[in-house]
């Protein structure tokens, strides 16, 4: 079962203004096989905090598709 640990989210300055930040979702240890990323937001904090929730969903989405799999 996935962890939490086990996927984090990066947020970066991608120089495109007016709105240059952007998270992106990785997984530790072994590529994901996409990539999962958000771009457009003013500041650091907004692309974390919109990167987190991303990450929550992902994981809630996650844990059903493998309980349903079981």
């Amino acid at each position: 079962m996935a962890t939490r640990p086990d996927y984090y989210i990066v947020t970066f300055d991608t120089d495109q203004r007016p709105y240059p930040w952007a998270w992106e979702l990785r997984r530790r240890g072994k590529p994901m096989g996409v990539r999962i990323r958000e771009s457009g937001y003013q500041s650091r904090a907004a692309a974390e905090f919109a990167g987190k929730r991303a990450l929550a969903e992902f994981l809630e989405a996650l844990a059903k598709e493998e309980r349903r799999t079981r």
